[in-house]
């Protein structure tokens, strides 16, 4: 039999741990489960994984005349979010917000979002539900870079010269770390020290912007998402709009 999903008013109990973490062969209240069970609890971390790892494996890496490069041409179109095109074409940057999530750029960068999401997103499926974690992954990633989109757009339109601006707007992003970290400041609710997570986030993009010259507009990107994860992970749970799920 299944193990109960947690559905929960107020996303479930805290965790005893300072980030929310769970194993991902354990549940939220550290029971361990059968390959059965982990599969019926973490029904979207495995989805997902799944189309990032098919993306990246076959359709990226496809060549001309094969089964995939149709789709390889069609996704170079749409399964990246290029910010000009809130403006010049804004059904296929609304469409870019729904698919560029489960595209990367390259194997490195698969393995970097997949660690995360052993890390986070499962964990916080484990608390709440598939349903829940696909909500807060694909909405915090959408809604995230929307703003991000609108910000960008404006302040290029009324500061071009500064370098931030216009560097944004010169490129396109795809990948699932911006609904890493949103699962992360949603995972963070359930944490023993909420504010522990997002004291995390904050030194991890620190050292990474120092240490690795990631883009500014990145670690935004991240920091934004994980605030936006945490808050309307407070208010869903606030208002009590949990989903239940029934076997």
């Amino acid at each position: 039999m299944a193990p109960k999903i947690s559905s929960v008013k107020g996303g479930g109990e805290t965790s005893k741990n300072l980030l929310g973490f769970v194993a991902p062969w354990r549940d939220a209240s550290g029971n361990l489960l059968n390959p059965m069970e982990i599969i019926q609890t973490r029904r979207f971390t495995i989805f997902y994984l799944a189309i990032v790892w098919f993306y990246v494996l076959l359709i990226d890496e496809a060549i001309e005349g094969s089964v995939f490069y149709n789709l390889r041409l069609i996704s170079e179109d749409i399964a990246r979010m290029n910010p000009n095109e809130l403006t010049s074409n804004p059904l296929i940057f609304l469409l870019s917000l729904l698919i560029s999530p489960f595209a990367h750029w390259d194997t490195v960068h698969a393995m970097y979002v997949t660690a995360g999401i052993m890390f986070f997103l499962q964990s916080f499926e484990a608390h709440n539900n598939w349903k829940s974690a696909a909500i807060i992954f694909i909405g915090t990633s959408a809604l995230t870079s929307m703003l991000m989109g609108i910000f960008y757009n404006v302040g290029f339109f009324f500061n071009p010269d500064i370098e931030l601006f216009s560097y944004v707007m010169s490129r396109s992003f795809r990948g699932g770390s911006i609904g890493m970290f949103g699962a992360l400041g949603a995972l963070a609710y359930h944490a023993k020290k909420p504010q522990f997570p997002l004291i995390l986030v904050f030194l991890f993009e620190v050292w990474n912007y120092n240490s690795y010259g990631t883009d500014a507009a990145i670690s935004i990107g991240h920091a934004s998402s994980t605030l936006i994860g945490l808050l309307v992970w407070r208010l869903w749970n606030k208002k009590g709009d949990i989903y239940d799920e029934s076997e």
